[in-house]
């Protein structure tokens, strides 16, 4: 009697294990993306699922930069800068993500803005003595960035503890980076991680979220 009852309770907590599982439902996720503040940015991911299709979600992703003394990762030194950007992907998982983790792939893309003020030598004219000569002054001046990306990714969202997840992708990306009169940009364009980037590029991150699931 001792062991059935031993038995019993074994297989009880199985099939409750189990029953949890299949209620873990991932329906609304926000989550952060920790390593933009590698480049003074904040971003927040909210996904969502399409038409209660477990497989397929919608990504949004709105971005902030702010840097009030120019020091980032960038190869350029500049005096502060400010960026808005939003990011739009679809995600689609091999199978429904139901269980402990699942396995997907992303594509999409975006549009960032930045404004960069940094010091620049400035020509300008004088006069002396009836003759006009042209000197150099510094100013600080300010640079605008208009910039697309695409984005396509693979990645694994694992449940740790119920509610929170965790997100690893990897892919790759493409940036075109254009001035204020919608020039391709070249000054800010040494790097990865420069603001006016034009090119192809890794995208990798780890992303920690909160499932709203009802």
């Amino acid at each position: 009697m001792k062991y059935t009852l031993l038995l019993i309770a074994f297989l009880s907590s199985i099939l409750v294990s189990a029953q949890e599982e299949l209620d873990f439902k991932r329906e609304k996720i926000l989550s952060i993306v920790p390593q933009y503040v590698f480049q003074n940015g904040f971003r927040i991911d909210y996904e969502f699922t399409l038409k209660n299709n477990w497989k397929s979600w919608l990504q949004l992703s709105p971005e902030l930069f702010i840097n009030t003394d120019g020091n980032d990762i960038s190869s350029y030194n500049y005096n502060s800068m400010t960026g808005v950007g939003l990011e739009v992907h679809h995600k689609y998982f091999m199978k429904e993500p139901n269980e402990r983790s699942g396995f997907y792939f992303a594509y999409g893309g975006g549009f960032q803005s930045f404004g960069i003020k940094k010091d620049q030598n400035i020509d300008y004219t004088y006069s002396e003595d009836g003759a006009e000569y042209i000197s150099y002054r510094q100013e600080e001046v300010k640079t605008a960035i208009n910039r697309v990306l695409f984005n396509f990714m693979v990645g694994k969202q694992v449940v740790r503890y119920k509610p929170f997840i965790v997100d690893y992708y990897l892919g790759i990306g493409f940036r075109y980076s254009m001035d204020k009169n919608w020039e391709l940009m070249e000054t800010f364009n040494q790097t990865w991680f420069d603001y006016g980037y034009s090119g192809s590029l890794l995208v990798a991150g780890v992303k920690f979220g909160f499932n709203f699931a009802k």
